[in-house]
């Protein structure tokens, strides 16, 4: 929509100026096939046609401009998404490092609980009941 009011705008105020220089009414004549122009109208539509052309220029500049900054709001956007994901991976991660450790906490207790009825069963076997 920015694009369409922007071109709007130069398109419409291009004629204006032709027609403060020449009034066309006059400085046009029409003549065997063809148009006849007084020097200002001839000026002034060579001038606006200049105009015209810079101006097309100008808006395809500015539509690259625009389809440029559409692509890096994008891009940033995807960035964001990245990290976010990256994020949420990264937490469950050590969430599981933390539920692992906590689950080897009870696996070496155990051990250790295993060890000391072991070492007393072999040494009550040892000195023989």
């Amino acid at each position: 929509m920015k694009k369409l009011i922007t071109a709007l705008m130069i398109v419409l105020s291009l004629p204006l100026q032709a027609l403060a220089d020449c009034d066309f009414s006059k400085g046009i004549t029409k003549v065997d096939g063809g148009y006849l122009y007084t020097t200002e109208c001839h000026v002034a539509v060579g001038q606006m046609r200049q105009n015209y052309l810079i101006s097309q220029q100008q808006i395809s500049d500015l539509n690259k401009a625009l389809d440029l900054k559409d692509l890096a709001i994008t891009k940033a956007d995807q960035r964001a998404d990245m990290w976010m994901n990256t994020t949420f991976k990264l937490e469950d991660r050590i969430n599981t490092l933390d539920k692992m450790q906590e689950t080897n906490k009870w696996i070496w207790f155990g051990l250790g609980v295993v060890t000391v009825f072991a070492a007393g069963y072999a040494a009550r076997a040892a000195y023989g009941h």
